[in-house]
């Protein structure tokens, strides 16, 4: 069979291939980007705005970074937060479009703690009967089931969706760390773990409480870990995975298959995955060349990097650059501070050299490459992570339960103003028979 199949397969390939000057020549976007670099725009929003160039005469211009929630910036975001957790603050922002007064704040902070829990049975019967290798597809799993225990499952007006998915981010941190127990009791043949959330606890709090072992935690880390959730809550309607929930609920499909979608498209590595890329990278940096490196010393590994003689031999310096963003990531800048901050307990030493690491490759690539960069948020996320003793299996299931806010509110926004299916075209460029 795999001959047979082997060879129909290279037929394809050599017989059925798309010039890629007929792109060009159609004048076709491919993945929705304009010749410049930017994105094709697809749709409008009052959700979330991404801000990191001008364009004037069709060229692109560098500027600082900004992300809006709802026209808020998200430093100002972060502000309002003082020390106190905010990420429950700015799930209510990107879902009624105002940052809520302290009255506000208190009931919605209830409504979420009182749906902290799985249905009846929902831990023995789904996940722990289920385990996966890949816990994003085991997360994609638990929210499909959770369809089943919806008495309107497909009831997608606008107020039912609020209140579904209220519920769906509350739960996230018992599917995320319940899914993690899952995998290390049954395919690691560990010890299995099972905590119950507390209501008193936020949402970043029961991650970290749920997700341990032994359950602790300091204040430092979990409002680090709280900071990491407000700064990946959303990134605009065209990031791949608010885009796809926009397509399939488009159809009028419910909520359960639309986050479903969403978390498929975040597990793949160009989306989700690359603060780990940037720990892997990072990692064959120290362990080569050691924290105490001069600068010159970095700076050669930089260059064999961009030289493909280093690391994957990609030529990519992960955590550097972005499609957007180009004099600053607010995001990063955020993450930056809070990595500093938790490195002066855990290993300041490792924060200092991503530190130099950042400057000096930022300053090289644009020697090399005329390219206005900076880090982006996956450079520090990883090294947050840890720091915070968050194993890696969580790293793209944290992003995933911190991003659920946005793509459930521009579901919202879409169902509600667009509602159309989205239908795009494509030129059909093969043969053509007469019979």
């Amino acid at each position: 069979m795999n001959e047979f199949l082997k060879e129909k397969y290279d037929d394809l390939i050599n017989e059925e291939s798309i010039d890629p000057e007929l792109y060009d020549k159609y004048d076709v976007k491919r993945g929705l980007r304009n010749n410049n670099g930017t994105g094709v725009l697809v749709g409008l929003t009052r959700v979330a705005e991404v801000s990191g160039y001008e364009v004037e005469n069709n060229v692109k211009k560098p500027k600082e970074g900004n992300l809006y929630y709802r026209g808020l910036d998200v430093r100002e975001v972060a502000n309002l937060s003082k020390d106190d957790f905010g990420y429950e603050n700015t799930c209510f922002l990107l879902l009624f479009g105002h940052y809520p007064n302290k009255s506000e704040s208190k009931i919605f902070k209830e409504i979420i703690s009182s749906e902290y829990d799985l249905p009846e049975g929902f831990i023995e019967n789904i996940i722990l009967k289920n385990p996966s290798k890949s816990l994003m597809n085991h997360i994609s799993r638990c929210i499909l089931s959770l369809y089943s225990f919806d008495e309107n499952p497909d009831d997608i007006s606008g107020f039912e969706l609020i209140k579904k998915g209220i519920s769906l981010i509350a739960k996230m941190p018992a599917i995320v760390s319940y899914s993690l127990q899952t995998k290390t009791h049954y395919l690691d043949h560990d010890s299995l773990h099972i905590h119950y959330p507390k209501k008193e606890y936020s949402l970043a709090e029961n991650l970290l409480y749920l997700s341990k072992n032994d359950g602790k935690f300091t204040d430092l880390e979990a409002k680090t870990l709280d900071m990491c959730l407000i700064v990946h809550a959303d990134h605009g309607g065209g990031n791949n995975s608010a885009f796809v929930g926009t397509v399939v609920s488009s159809t009028l499909t419910d909520i359960y298959s639309m986050l479903t979608a969403s978390l498929a498209s975040l597990k793949g590595p160009r989306h989700g995955g690359a603060n780990m890329a940037v720990l892997d990278m990072m990692s064959n940096v120290i362990n080569d060349i050691g924290l105490d490196a001069s600068d010159d010393k970095i700076k050669e590994v930089i260059n064999k990097i961009l030289d493909k003689k280093y690391n994957d031999n990609s030529g990519l310096i992960y955590g550097i650059g972005h499609a957007i963003y180009t004099v600053s990531d607010p995001r990063a800048e955020l993450l930056r501070e809070k990595a500093q901050k938790l490195s002066q307990t855990k290993n300041p030493k490792k924060f200092e050299f991503y530190n130099r690491f950042e400057k000096i490759a930022v300053k090289t690539l644009q020697e090399r490459k005329g390219m206005v960069c900076c880090c982006n948020v996956d450079f520090y996320s990883g090294l947050i992570y840890e720091m915070l003793d968050i194993p890696r299996d969580l790293f793209i299931p944290i992003f995933a339960a911190a991003r659920l806010v946005g793509w459930i509110s521009h579901d919202i926004e879409n169902l509600l103003y667009s509602n159309k299916i989205v239908r795009p075209a494509t030129k059909y460029v093969g043969k053509k028979y007469d019979i």
